[in-house]
């Protein structure tokens, strides 16, 4: 998914982007607040040097060592025996960090701790203790340079850290909600958003029949069959550029729609002098109602398996119009044949006919029709508000893998309208 789609899905959602923005902001508020508080002080203690004959090197090694004595077992008894409060020495330990400042002769000591009287009183203490402790045999004097006073507000946990990382979190839940609702909920309901998801431009925006098996294309002059002359004149015109002699005609989701879409272009393309083969591809018994055949013809099955073309049309209810049948299917994997055998049938049928118009199942419920298409063409059914983008664009991007031409789409609309029969 690129950015702007990113974009776009949070925009659509906007509402609920903002509903989780300000309840993480609220969640996070609550959680600082509620959060137990630390406080931090420190005492500086100057250990300056009394021996001149020591080395600056050597007294800088024991003022790091002065610094780690800090919180060694000896000081916080003494530290322990002094405060106002009780603090075992384990919950010294865990407060206190001593540490020599490099370059100067001044030793830091931290302390944290959940009062802060108590933290800036420890820091105090320790640096009264300390000199009891001086490593360096009296070579250091000592004087507590800048006393710890109490913190006027906490050191943990850390406001601008819990906000940035609070602001980082309710993005990242505002995007993936968003996103998360798009996927299930959005879809495309203008041709502009059909032809950017899709790829392809939409040929025309038709309304879905009552009854699928009418053919309005059957009657000329009529409004619903003027639908059908425009479809015909868009894809003519789309495909001027590459002759094409085999158009693959499938949906993207569940239904017959797509029976009715290609059926109908077979009558307008033949009412103009094609000669137009309509070829039922949905063999099997999972694809709906196949088209009826003529006496004593087979279909495309038995073609597959070896059979005559001759022998499997039927003649069409006008004329320049030839229907393959889907034919008996007598359980051999229809998928397996269709990839061995369909471009052999195909070929031959392109040699007879200018144009091959093939009725395949929806994308969504095999790869018949990727297979069907395969160094053709195709022509998407794409119902109005049915599919998310992110749907039909996989669609796109998998018929195109393999070398199909999408010539277009045609929107189908959500309200029927009544046409001859």
């Amino acid at each position: 998914m690129e950015l702007k789609d990113v974009g776009r899905a949070v925009w659509r959602h906007r509402v609920l982007a903002i509903a989780i923005v300000l309840t993480t902001a609220v969640a996070v508020a609550t959680g600082l607040y509620l959060s137990p508080k630390t406080y931090t002080a420190s005492a500086t203690v100057s250990a300056a040097a009394s021996d001149e004959t020591a080395s600056a090197e050597d007294l800088n090694a024991l003022r790091g060592t002065l610094g780690e004595l800090s919180n060694s077992q000896d000081v916080l008894e003494g530290v322990a025996s002094q405060l106002s409060e009780p603090r075992s020495t384990d919950q010294l330990r865990r407060e206190i960090s001593g540490r020599w400042v490099e370059g100067t002769i001044l030793v830091q000591i931290t302390v944290s701790d959940e009062d802060p009287d108590m933290a800036a009183e420890i820091a105090n203490t320790v640096a009264e203790v300390l000199p009891l402790h001086d490593p360096s045999n009296g070579s250091f004097l000592f004087t507590t340079s800048n006393p710890a006073a109490p913190a006027t507000t906490f050191s943990s946990p850390n406001l601008l850290l819990g906000i940035g990382v609070g602001a980082l979190l309710a993005l990242v839940l505002a995007v993936c909600g968003a996103l998360l609702r798009d996927r299930y909920t959005n879809r495309i309901g203008s041709a502009a958003e059909v032809e950017e998801a899709g790829d392809a431009p939409v040929l025309a925006h038709v309304s879905p029949p009552r009854d699928p098996t009418t053919l309005p294309a059957l009657y000329p002059g009529t409004a619903a069959a003027d639908v059908f002359r425009t479809l015909r004149i868009a894809l003519e015109a789309e495909a001027s550029t590459v002759p094409v002699s085999r158009v693959v005609v499938s949906g993207v989701t569940p239904g017959e729609v797509n029976v009715w879409l290609g059926a109908n272009l077979a009558i307008s393309l033949a009412s103009v002098g094609r000669r137009v083969l309509l070829v039922d591809g949905r063999i099997g018994d999972r694809h709906g109602q196949s088209i009826a055949a003529g006496p004593d013809t087979s279909g495309l099955y038995e073609l597959l398996l070896g059979g005559d073309l001759d022998t499997a049309l039927s003649a069409g209810p006008v004329d320049n119009l030839s229907v393959l049948p889907a034919g008996d299917w007598g359980g051999e994997p229809a998928d397996v044949l269709l990839e061995t055998r369909f471009s052999t049938v195909m070929a031959e049928a392109a040699a007879r006919f200018d144009v091959v118009v093939v009725l395949a199942p929806p994308l969504d419920l095999c790869d018949d029709a990727r297979v069907m298409a395969a160094g053709g063409s195709m022509l998407l059914a794409v119902p109005e508000s049915g599919v998310s983008p992110r749907t039909l664009r996989q669609h796109a991007d998998r018929v195109r893998s393999v070398g199909v031409r999408v010539l277009g789409v045609v929107l189908i609309g959500k309200t029927a309208e009544r046409v001859p029969s």
